[in-house]
């Protein structure tokens, strides 16, 4: 198999590439990295009492609303 250019990837295109070729660890690594870069992670804090209104806004977030632009 020829080297896959994570780098020259789109993070979507990295996505569809890890999902297919679920073995290649390392671009599963260069994916997380991405996506914690890009703030695309989101990470649940149990220990803090209100984790699920935070998360719920969260996701509310990073949600395009039909009809509305994801532009900020």
């Amino acid at each position: 198999m020829t080297a896959a250019n994570y780098d020259a990837m789109s993070l979507d295109e990295l996505r569809r590439y890890v999902l297919t070729y679920r073995e290649d660890i390392d671009a599963f690594h260069k994916y997380i990295d991405r996506s914690k870069a890009a703030g695309r992670m989101i990470v649940i804090d149990l220990d803090d009492a209100h984790w699920e209104e935070n998360i719920t806004e969260r996701i509310k977030q990073i949600t395009p609303v039909e009809g509305e632009s994801q532009e900020s």
